[in-house]
């Protein structure tokens, strides 16, 4: 088995390492003419997530997505993507599988993203086999094993994991001025004895305004630790740490609700609100776009939650 991802040294240095070492070679996917030579190395299966390499490193392609969430996902520059590599996917294919989530996820699949019904398969969330109560990954874990990989006290405090998805902009300012909340939010939860892991996705998908924004609410308050996926890629130990998971509808919240631990979700639009604000990531820029019914934004009911939601500020910290 050979990863190519970004930055193989970074991912070497997470935690998560201490606990699942992988017994597989690393390369840098974003190195100068790393597709094409791992296409001559002759791979026989290539799994992805939603990222196509430029040229067919194998003869046959899985696709294991990244996550499932609520929003609608476009993948028709995806399908023509795939065509290049293995051929027509809206079509019976033995080159090609997608997996899904489940039974829902499949049939979303045909007939949304317009798979063949032969090229996806309801595997589940293999993600989910880390994350269940009884998992050796769950009953071999302890907290102190990792107290030195983060800046707060995981061991010591409970933590509340506050995972921030880059869809919806700033993540409270639908309740009001965005930092203040943020700071009421870190305050209240110190006050109760809690860390707070903020966990984010890259940093280019969010304003650089919003970033300045989240720091200041971070500074001088030692309970709050704030990271992103480029720089800290892997998440399963902070799912692992956290006793409860606080968020505006990241996709990270379908991963965590195998815990069987609480989940408060942030309803992200602002009462009585009529048009939706939605953010892409789109030829290489952030996008924002408006749309007035829920339906364009939203593949499943964003009332369909394994946990509480919150639709005001003050239910939120109650909650």
């Amino acid at each position: 088995v050979t990863v190519a991802l970004d930055d193989p040294a970074r991912y070497a240095r997470e935690p998560v390492n201490r606990l699942l070492p992988i017994p597989a070679r690393f390369v840098d996917r974003a190195a100068p003419g790393a597709a094409e030579a791992l296409r001559r190395e002759g791979y026989d299966l290539l799994i992805v997530d939603n990222h196509l390499p430029e040229v067919a490193i194998a003869p046959r392609i899985l696709v294991q997505w990244h996550g499932l969430g609520w929003r609608v996902d476009d993948v028709r520059v995806m399908r023509k993507e795939l065509r290049r590599l293995v051929g027509d996917v809206t079509r019976p294919n033995p080159r090609f599988r997608w997996a899904a989530f489940g039974d829902w996820d499949r049939d979303y699949r045909v007939a949304h993203s317009g798979l063949a019904a032969e090229n996806v398969v309801a595997l589940g969330a293999p993600y989910s086999d880390l994350l269940l109560p009884d998992s050796p990954a769950v009953t071999g874990f302890r907290r102190e094993d990792f107290r030195d990989a983060y800046p707060v006290d995981v061991a010591g405090r409970k933590n509340i994991l506050l995972a921030l998805t880059w869809h919806h902009g700033a993540a409270l300012a639908q309740w009001g001025e965005d930092a203040t909340l943020l700071g009421r939010l870190f305050d209240h939860a110190a006050e109760r004895g809690a860390n707070v892991l903020v966990r984010m996705h890259d940093r280019r998908r969010f304003d650089p305004e919003y970033l300045h924004t989240i720091a200041r609410a971070a500074a001088d308050r030692p309970t709050v630790w704030i990271c992103f996926k480029d720089e800290h890629p892997d998440s399963l130990v902070d799912l692992l740490l956290s006793d409860v998971m606080v968020s505006n509808y990241s996709s990270l919240l379908n991963a965590f609700y195998y815990t069987g631990r609480p989940t408060v979700h942030l309803d992200p639009h602002r009462p009585g609100q009529e048009g939706y604000v939605y953010r892409r990531w789109k030829r290489g820029r952030l996008r924002e776009e408006r749309a007035r019914e829920a339906e364009r934004i939203w593949k499943l009911d964003p009332g369909a939650i394994g946990g509480l939601r919150a639709s005001s500020f003050e239910q939120a910290l109650e909650q």
